[in-house]
């Protein structure tokens, strides 16, 4: 890869949180209000992928996002990725129904593109929006 350096990793991871971080105020904002719905980021997984390491690139903390109703876990939005063959980064959907796929398909450094791929059908996506949000939950 010529021409990237660790200056460009370290961008990169920024706005990968940053994008995530956005993701989850979609998701906080279109439940608040929801009737026994929360949102928590109480935890994280660790990312420390190929390219941070090969450019010696510190690991983060990255959150993840668990959705209650009536105080059981519904759903868990648990970033996979940021270099994913294909999109400008990954988070899997955990719910009781399967696992969702979410990609951001947009250029890298253009406003996310999420879409997602349902347990039902790993084909064909559809944006991650209010609507299916509120559909997740519901």
């Amino acid at each position: 890869m010529n021409g990237i350096d660790k200056l460009d990793i370290e961008e990169r991871v920024k706005d990968w949180k940053e994008r995530l971080n956005n993701l989850y105020l979609l998701v906080e904002k279109t439940l608040s209000g929801k009737k026994n719905i929360i949102c928590k980021k109480n935890r994280s997984t660790i990312m420390y992928e190929e390219l941070m390491r090969k450019y010696n690139v510190n690991s983060e903390n990255i959150p993840i996002l668990d959705i209650y109703k009536d105080k059981i876990i519904i759903a868990i939005f648990e970033p996979i990725g940021l270099w994913v063959i294909g999109a400008n980064g990954r988070v899997d959907i955990l719910t009781e129904s399967g696992a969702y796929i979410v990609v951001d398909i947009a250029e890298k450094g253009k406003e996310p593109k999420w879409q997602v791929f349902t347990p039902k059908n790993r084909r064909y996506s559809k944006e991650l929006d209010s609507s299916f949000i509120t559909e997740l939950v519901t």
